[in-house]
Protein backbone atom coordinates (compact mmCIF):
# COMPACT_ATOMS: atom_id res chain seq x y z
CA UNK A 1 0.00 0.00 0.00
CA UNK A 2 1.53 3.55 -1.14
CA UNK A 3 1.58 5.47 2.20
CA UNK A 4 -0.17 8.38 2.49
CA UNK A 5 1.73 11.47 0.92
CA UNK A 6 1.19 14.79 3.21
CA UNK A 7 2.60 18.89 2.61
CA UNK A 8 2.66 20.30 5.90
CA UNK A 9 2.65 24.48 5.03
CA UNK A 10 3.11 27.36 7.51
CA UNK A 11 4.30 30.71 7.04
CA UNK A 12 6.72 31.77 10.04
CA UNK A 13 7.64 34.46 11.85
CA UNK A 14 10.43 32.60 14.49
CA UNK A 15 10.04 28.92 15.90
CA UNK A 16 6.79 29.51 18.35
CA UNK A 17 4.07 27.27 18.98
CA UNK A 18 2.38 26.62 15.32
CA UNK A 19 5.78 26.09 14.25
CA UNK A 20 6.39 23.40 16.91
CA UNK A 21 2.90 21.57 16.23
CA UNK A 22 4.22 21.45 12.27
CA UNK A 23 7.60 19.83 13.20
CA UNK A 24 6.48 17.48 16.10
CA UNK A 25 3.36 16.67 14.12
CA UNK A 26 4.83 15.62 11.26
CA UNK A 27 7.54 13.10 13.41
CA UNK A 28 4.95 11.64 14.22
CA UNK A 29 3.02 11.13 11.26
CA UNK A 30 6.43 9.85 9.85
CA UNK A 31 7.14 7.56 12.32
CA UNK A 32 3.33 5.90 11.68
CA UNK A 33 4.65 5.31 7.93
CA UNK A 34 3.15 8.28 5.98
CA UNK A 35 5.62 10.33 3.31
CA UNK A 36 5.52 14.11 4.78
CA UNK A 37 7.04 17.30 3.32
CA UNK A 38 7.00 20.29 5.88
CA UNK A 39 7.17 23.23 3.92
CA UNK A 40 7.62 27.28 5.04
CA UNK A 41 7.77 30.26 3.33
CA UNK A 42 10.61 32.42 3.16
CA UNK A 43 8.85 35.80 3.07
CA UNK A 44 11.17 39.12 1.33
CA UNK A 45 10.65 41.38 4.37
CA UNK A 46 10.79 38.55 7.11
CA UNK A 47 12.81 35.50 6.18
CA UNK A 48 12.20 32.98 8.87
CA UNK A 49 12.83 29.18 7.71
CA UNK A 50 13.47 27.80 11.39
CA UNK A 51 10.71 25.72 11.00
CA UNK A 52 12.60 23.78 8.03
CA UNK A 53 15.88 23.49 9.85
CA UNK A 54 14.10 22.16 12.63
CA UNK A 55 12.14 19.29 10.25
CA UNK A 56 15.71 18.52 8.67
CA UNK A 57 17.16 17.97 11.59
CA UNK A 58 14.55 15.05 12.30
CA UNK A 59 15.71 14.06 9.44
CA UNK A 60 12.03 15.17 7.60
CA UNK A 61 11.88 16.67 4.33
CA UNK A 62 12.06 20.75 4.00
CA UNK A 63 10.82 22.64 1.35
CA UNK A 64 11.44 26.45 1.55
CA UNK A 65 9.13 28.29 -0.81
CA UNK A 66 10.53 32.15 -1.82
CA UNK A 67 7.66 34.20 -1.87
CA UNK A 68 7.62 37.99 -2.27
CA UNK A 69 5.43 40.17 -1.78
CA UNK A 70 1.83 40.15 -0.06
CA UNK A 71 0.88 38.15 -3.26
CA UNK A 72 3.54 36.29 -5.35
CA UNK A 73 2.16 34.64 -8.53
CA UNK A 74 5.42 32.90 -8.92
CA UNK A 75 5.18 31.30 -5.29
CA UNK A 76 1.95 29.71 -6.15
CA UNK A 77 3.23 28.49 -9.34
CA UNK A 78 6.39 26.65 -7.40
CA UNK A 79 3.71 25.14 -4.71
CA UNK A 80 1.78 23.55 -7.30
CA UNK A 81 4.56 22.24 -9.14
CA UNK A 82 5.65 20.68 -5.87
CA UNK A 83 2.48 19.24 -5.10
CA UNK A 84 2.28 17.44 -8.50
CA UNK A 85 5.75 16.74 -8.64
CA UNK A 86 5.36 14.83 -5.54
CA UNK A 87 2.22 13.53 -6.17
CA UNK A 88 1.25 14.91 -2.97
CA UNK A 89 -2.39 13.79 -1.45
CA UNK A 90 -3.47 16.37 0.80
CA UNK A 91 -2.29 19.38 1.68
CA UNK A 92 -2.54 20.80 5.75
CA UNK A 93 -1.98 24.25 6.30
CA UNK A 94 -0.82 26.89 9.29
CA UNK A 95 -2.03 30.04 8.99
CA UNK A 96 -4.00 32.47 6.62
CA UNK A 97 -0.80 32.91 4.60
CA UNK A 98 -0.78 28.79 3.78
CA UNK A 99 -4.33 28.76 3.17
CA UNK A 100 -4.31 31.24 0.66
CA UNK A 101 -1.85 30.22 -1.24
CA UNK A 102 -2.61 26.57 -0.96
CA UNK A 103 -6.10 26.85 -1.98
CA UNK A 104 -4.93 29.02 -5.27
CA UNK A 105 -2.56 26.50 -5.94
CA UNK A 106 -4.75 23.64 -5.60
CA UNK A 107 -7.40 25.21 -7.62
CA UNK A 108 -8.50 23.27 -10.05
CA UNK A 109 -7.36 20.14 -8.78
CA UNK A 110 -9.26 17.88 -6.32
CA UNK A 111 -6.77 18.24 -3.72
CA UNK A 112 -8.44 17.65 -0.27
CA UNK A 113 -7.25 20.86 1.90
CA UNK A 114 -7.50 21.03 5.74
CA UNK A 115 -6.08 23.78 7.53
CA UNK A 116 -5.17 23.96 11.54
CA UNK A 117 -6.49 27.36 13.07
CA UNK A 118 -4.30 28.02 16.07
CA UNK A 119 -5.14 31.52 16.63
CA UNK A 120 -6.00 35.22 14.61
CA UNK A 121 -3.42 37.56 17.18
CA UNK A 122 -3.50 41.36 15.77
CA UNK A 123 -5.63 44.40 16.20
CA UNK A 124 -4.18 46.58 13.33
CA UNK A 125 -5.97 47.07 10.44
CA UNK A 126 -4.15 44.55 8.08
CA UNK A 127 -4.45 42.18 10.63
CA UNK A 128 -8.30 42.14 10.94
CA UNK A 129 -8.18 42.21 6.71
CA UNK A 130 -6.37 39.17 6.79
CA UNK A 131 -8.58 37.61 9.40
CA UNK A 132 -11.80 38.31 7.73
CA UNK A 133 -10.57 37.30 4.15
CA UNK A 134 -9.01 33.80 6.23
CA UNK A 135 -12.38 33.21 7.43
CA UNK A 136 -14.22 33.36 3.67
CA UNK A 137 -11.30 31.17 2.40
CA UNK A 138 -11.94 28.74 5.25
CA UNK A 139 -15.15 27.94 3.77
CA UNK A 140 -13.25 26.11 0.56
CA UNK A 141 -11.45 23.76 2.74
CA UNK A 142 -12.33 19.99 3.16
CA UNK A 143 -11.64 20.29 7.22
CA UNK A 144 -10.80 23.08 9.33
CA UNK A 145 -9.17 22.27 12.57
CA UNK A 146 -9.35 24.35 15.73
CA UNK A 147 -6.88 24.27 18.67
CA UNK A 148 -9.68 25.05 21.03
CA UNK A 149 -13.25 25.20 21.59
CA UNK A 150 -12.79 29.18 21.67
CA UNK A 151 -11.50 29.48 18.23
CA UNK A 152 -14.12 26.65 17.46
CA UNK A 153 -16.65 29.02 18.10
CA UNK A 154 -15.14 31.54 16.79
CA UNK A 155 -15.02 29.52 13.10
CA UNK A 156 -18.77 28.75 13.70
CA UNK A 157 -19.41 32.50 13.92
CA UNK A 158 -17.97 32.77 10.42
CA UNK A 159 -20.95 31.07 8.96
CA UNK A 160 -18.84 27.99 8.38
CA UNK A 161 -20.69 24.55 8.17
CA UNK A 162 -20.54 22.77 11.61
CA UNK A 163 -19.43 19.64 10.34
CA UNK A 164 -16.49 20.93 8.37
CA UNK A 165 -15.19 21.95 12.07
CA UNK A 166 -13.28 19.40 14.73
CA UNK A 167 -11.21 20.36 18.11
CA UNK A 168 -7.86 18.35 18.07
CA UNK A 169 -5.49 19.25 21.09
CA UNK A 170 -2.10 20.84 20.40
CA UNK A 171 0.06 18.03 21.63
CA UNK A 172 4.06 17.28 22.69
CA UNK A 173 6.74 14.77 22.65
CA UNK A 174 7.45 14.05 26.28
CA UNK A 175 10.34 11.95 25.97
CA UNK A 176 12.20 15.70 25.77
CA UNK A 177 12.14 16.20 29.21
CA UNK A 178 13.06 12.65 30.51
CA UNK A 179 16.76 12.87 31.46
CA UNK A 180 17.28 16.67 31.00
CA UNK A 181 21.34 16.88 31.15
CA UNK A 182 23.26 19.00 33.17
CA UNK A 183 23.43 22.65 31.36
CA UNK A 184 25.66 25.45 31.96
CA UNK A 185 22.67 28.28 31.56
CA UNK A 186 23.23 29.58 35.25
CA UNK A 187 26.90 30.36 34.38
CA UNK A 188 26.35 31.31 30.35
CA UNK A 189 23.63 34.06 31.96
CA UNK A 190 25.80 34.70 35.02
CA UNK A 191 22.98 33.64 37.20
CA UNK A 192 24.29 33.17 41.11
CA UNK A 193 23.22 29.39 42.24
CA UNK A 194 21.54 31.07 45.23
CA UNK A 195 19.20 32.70 42.80
CA UNK A 196 15.34 31.81 42.65
CA UNK A 197 14.54 31.92 38.91
CA UNK A 198 10.98 33.07 37.68
CA UNK A 199 10.71 32.64 33.97
CA UNK A 200 8.42 32.98 30.75
CA UNK A 201 8.73 32.06 27.02
CA UNK A 202 7.18 32.87 24.07
CA UNK A 203 6.92 35.11 21.02
CA UNK A 204 7.99 38.95 22.33
CA UNK A 205 4.98 40.62 20.97
CA UNK A 206 1.57 42.63 22.67
CA UNK A 207 -0.49 40.05 23.04
CA UNK A 208 1.91 37.83 25.25
CA UNK A 209 1.76 40.42 28.20
CA UNK A 210 5.85 40.71 29.20
CA UNK A 211 5.13 44.44 30.14
CA UNK A 212 3.01 43.22 33.03
CA UNK A 213 5.79 40.63 33.93
CA UNK A 214 8.46 43.61 33.91
CA UNK A 215 6.21 45.16 36.13
CA UNK A 216 5.57 42.24 38.76
CA UNK A 217 9.56 41.39 38.45
CA UNK A 218 9.83 45.03 40.64
CA UNK A 219 7.33 43.71 43.00
CA UNK A 220 8.50 40.85 43.43
CA UNK A 221 12.11 41.94 43.52
CA UNK A 222 11.27 43.62 46.53
CA UNK A 223 10.60 40.49 48.51
CA UNK A 224 12.63 38.39 47.04
CA UNK A 225 15.83 40.28 46.53
CA UNK A 226 17.47 36.86 45.46
CA UNK A 227 15.93 36.45 42.17
CA UNK A 228 16.20 36.71 38.48
CA UNK A 229 13.66 36.51 35.60
CA UNK A 230 14.28 35.07 32.28
CA UNK A 231 12.09 36.49 29.49
CA UNK A 232 13.01 32.87 26.51
CA UNK A 233 12.34 34.19 23.13
CA UNK A 234 12.15 36.65 20.22
CA UNK A 235 10.07 39.10 18.53
CA UNK A 236 9.50 42.67 17.45
CA UNK A 237 9.06 44.05 20.85
CA UNK A 238 12.27 42.91 21.84
CA UNK A 239 14.52 45.78 21.68
CA UNK A 240 11.38 47.89 23.51
CA UNK A 241 11.07 45.37 26.55
CA UNK A 242 14.87 45.81 27.27
CA UNK A 243 14.62 49.90 26.79
CA UNK A 244 11.54 49.45 29.88
CA UNK A 245 13.85 46.99 31.75
CA UNK A 246 16.55 49.55 31.76
CA UNK A 247 14.33 52.20 32.63
CA UNK A 248 12.59 50.11 35.49
CA UNK A 249 15.83 49.59 37.27
CA UNK A 250 16.21 45.85 35.96
CA UNK A 251 18.87 45.74 34.13
CA UNK A 252 20.29 43.15 37.15
CA UNK A 253 17.03 41.30 37.33
CA UNK A 254 15.77 40.06 34.15
CA UNK A 255 17.51 38.62 31.20
CA UNK A 256 16.51 38.23 27.60
CA UNK A 257 17.94 34.83 26.65
CA UNK A 258 16.53 35.58 22.82
CA UNK A 259 16.22 32.43 21.09
CA UNK A 260 16.48 28.83 22.41
CA UNK A 261 16.63 25.58 21.13
CA UNK A 262 17.42 24.32 24.33
CA UNK A 263 13.60 24.72 26.08
CA UNK A 264 13.87 21.69 28.68
CA UNK A 265 16.84 22.57 29.86
CA UNK A 266 15.85 26.03 30.04
CA UNK A 267 12.36 25.10 31.93
CA UNK A 268 14.60 22.72 34.03
CA UNK A 269 15.96 26.00 35.78
CA UNK A 270 12.71 27.74 36.57
CA UNK A 271 11.29 28.07 39.96
CA UNK A 272 8.21 29.34 38.70
CA UNK A 273 7.00 29.37 35.10
CA UNK A 274 4.96 32.00 34.36
CA UNK A 275 2.43 33.13 31.36
CA UNK A 276 0.87 36.48 31.53
CA UNK A 277 -0.81 36.33 27.91
CA UNK A 278 -3.67 38.31 27.04
CA UNK A 279 -4.43 36.32 24.00
CA UNK A 280 -4.08 32.35 23.56
CA UNK A 281 -5.23 29.71 21.46
CA UNK A 282 -3.94 25.96 22.85
CA UNK A 283 -0.59 27.82 24.32
CA UNK A 284 2.28 24.82 23.70
CA UNK A 285 4.79 26.47 26.01
CA UNK A 286 2.23 25.60 28.71
CA UNK A 287 2.15 22.21 27.71
CA UNK A 288 5.91 22.08 27.73
CA UNK A 289 6.01 23.37 31.12
CA UNK A 290 3.70 21.22 32.85
CA UNK A 291 5.75 18.08 31.18
CA UNK A 292 8.75 19.76 32.83
CA UNK A 293 6.77 19.78 36.26
CA UNK A 294 7.12 23.19 37.06
CA UNK A 295 4.69 25.16 39.53
CA UNK A 296 2.50 27.36 36.95
CA UNK A 297 0.81 30.87 37.53
CA UNK A 298 -1.24 32.07 34.23
CA UNK A 299 -3.69 34.25 32.88
CA UNK A 300 -7.07 32.72 32.37
CA UNK A 301 -7.40 33.45 28.78
CA UNK A 302 -7.93 30.94 25.52
CA UNK A 303 -7.88 26.99 27.14
CA UNK A 304 -5.56 27.91 29.43
CA UNK A 305 -8.15 27.47 32.88
CA UNK A 306 -9.01 24.71 31.08
CA UNK A 307 -5.26 22.84 30.93
CA UNK A 308 -4.99 23.65 34.55
CA UNK A 309 -8.57 22.30 35.46
CA UNK A 310 -9.58 25.92 36.68
CA UNK A 311 -6.64 26.22 39.07
CA UNK A 312 -5.97 22.83 40.85
CA UNK A 313 -3.07 22.66 38.37
CA UNK A 314 -1.76 26.49 38.15
CA UNK A 315 -2.45 29.29 39.51
CA UNK A 316 -4.69 31.57 37.66
CA UNK A 317 -5.06 34.79 37.39
CA UNK A 318 -6.87 37.85 35.03
CA UNK A 319 -4.81 39.61 32.22
CA UNK A 320 -3.21 42.35 33.15
CA UNK A 321 -3.38 41.80 36.72
CA UNK A 322 0.07 42.79 37.94
CA UNK A 323 -1.09 42.71 41.69
CA UNK A 324 -2.43 39.20 41.61
CA UNK A 325 0.04 37.39 39.38
CA UNK A 326 3.12 39.02 41.70
CA UNK A 327 0.90 37.77 44.99
CA UNK A 328 0.96 34.24 42.65
CA UNK A 329 4.55 34.37 42.03
CA UNK A 330 5.33 35.08 45.93
CA UNK A 331 3.04 32.38 47.19
CA UNK A 332 4.96 29.49 45.36
CA UNK A 333 8.46 30.45 45.81
CA UNK A 334 7.04 30.42 50.01
CA UNK A 335 5.20 27.68 49.37
CA UNK A 336 5.93 24.09 50.77
CA UNK A 337 7.62 21.68 48.45
CA UNK A 338 5.59 18.44 49.48
CA UNK A 339 2.63 20.72 48.25
CA UNK A 340 3.96 22.05 44.90
CA UNK A 341 5.43 18.27 43.81
CA UNK A 342 1.95 16.91 44.26
CA UNK A 343 0.56 19.70 41.88
CA UNK A 344 3.48 19.86 39.02
CA UNK A 345 3.40 15.52 39.25
CA UNK A 346 -0.75 16.12 38.37
CA UNK A 347 0.27 18.15 36.01
CA UNK A 348 2.68 16.00 34.35
CA UNK A 349 -0.21 13.44 34.23
CA UNK A 350 -2.35 15.78 32.53
CA UNK A 351 -0.28 16.17 29.51
CA UNK A 352 0.99 12.49 29.38
CA UNK A 353 -3.25 11.29 29.02
CA UNK A 354 -3.89 14.41 27.15
CA UNK A 355 -1.76 16.53 25.22
CA UNK A 356 0.97 13.86 23.92
CA UNK A 357 2.05 14.38 20.63
CA UNK A 358 1.16 10.89 19.22
CA UNK A 359 -2.31 11.37 20.61
CA UNK A 360 -2.22 14.26 18.65
CA UNK A 361 -1.21 12.81 15.08
CA UNK A 362 -3.43 9.89 15.74
CA UNK A 363 -6.38 11.90 15.88
CA UNK A 364 -4.39 13.91 12.49
CA UNK A 365 -4.06 10.75 10.71
CA UNK A 366 -8.42 9.88 11.65
CA UNK A 367 -9.10 13.10 9.93
CA UNK A 368 -7.00 12.51 6.95
CA UNK A 369 -8.21 9.30 6.05
CA UNK A 370 -11.47 10.32 6.73
CA UNK A 371 -10.92 13.10 4.05
CA UNK A 372 -9.53 10.70 1.51
CA UNK A 373 -12.09 8.27 1.82
CA UNK A 374 -14.92 10.57 1.13
CA UNK A 375 -12.45 11.92 -1.64
CA UNK A 376 -12.75 8.23 -3.08
CA UNK A 377 -16.70 8.18 -2.85
CA UNK A 378 -16.68 11.42 -4.39
CA UNK A 379 -14.60 10.34 -7.76
CA UNK A 380 -16.75 7.03 -7.75
CA UNK A 381 -20.05 8.39 -8.48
Amino acid sequence: MIPLRILQLISSTGFFGAENVVVQLSKELSQAGLKLHVGVFRNRQNPHTEVADRAEELSLKAKVFPCNGRFDPRAMLQIRKFIKGKRIDLIHCHGYKANFYALMAASFTRLPLITTCHNWIGSGFKMKFYERLDKIILRRFNKIIAVSDEIKEEILDSRIPKSKVSVINNGIDLSRFKGIRKTNIREEFKIAPRNKIVGTIGRLTKEKGHIYLLQVAKEVSKKFLDTTFLIVGDGILREKLMEQAKAMGLEDKVIFTGFRKDIPEILSLMDVFVLPSLIEGLPMVLLEAMAARKPIVATSVGEIPKILEQGKLGVLVKPKDVRALADAIISILRANNGKINRITQNSYNKVRDDYSSTKMAERYLEVYQEILRNKEIVNRR
